[in-house]
């Protein structure tokens, strides 16, 4: 697959990098959101997947997702964030995302919710 990974951390971006190629998927890093909707929309590559962070300059990631959802409303959206805030989480199913993963996060935990969401797609569910 190739994933979209979108967080101005550039230490995590890279270590997730690092761990999704050894599991055989391509990432696409992006540093804010203004980037990754410039690689989904005029990049001319395929994005499979979208892991963004909640917490950025400029552009969240709820605000990240909007945006996706106007143009690509199926592209799967997994959503970062060390907060696990009810309200949060709300505004993220009202818009569609597709996944969780609360910050720290192992590699196993991503892989899972990765192919959590490729089942349920292929079955034609929503998470």
């Amino acid at each position: 697959m190739n994933i979209l990974v979108v967080d101005d951390e550039a230490v995590l971006v890279e270590s997730i990098n690092i761990g999704l190629q050894s599991k055989g998927h391509q990432v696409i890093a992006a540093y804010g959101g203004q980037e990754a909707l410039d690689h989904l929309f005029e990049g001319g590559r395929r994005i499979d997947m979208v892991i963004t962070d909640y917490l950025m300059p400029g552009m969240n990631g709820i605000d990240l997702l909007v945006a996706i959802r106007q143009r690509a409303p199926t592209l799967p959206v997994v959503l970062m964030t060390a907060y696990g805030e009810t309200k949060l989480v709300i505004e993220a199913l009202k818009n569609k995302c597709d996944g969780f993963l609360e910050k720290p996060f192992t590699l196993d935990h991503l892989i899972q919710e990765i192919e959590d969401i490729n089942e349920w797609r292929l079955h034609g569910k929503t998470p």
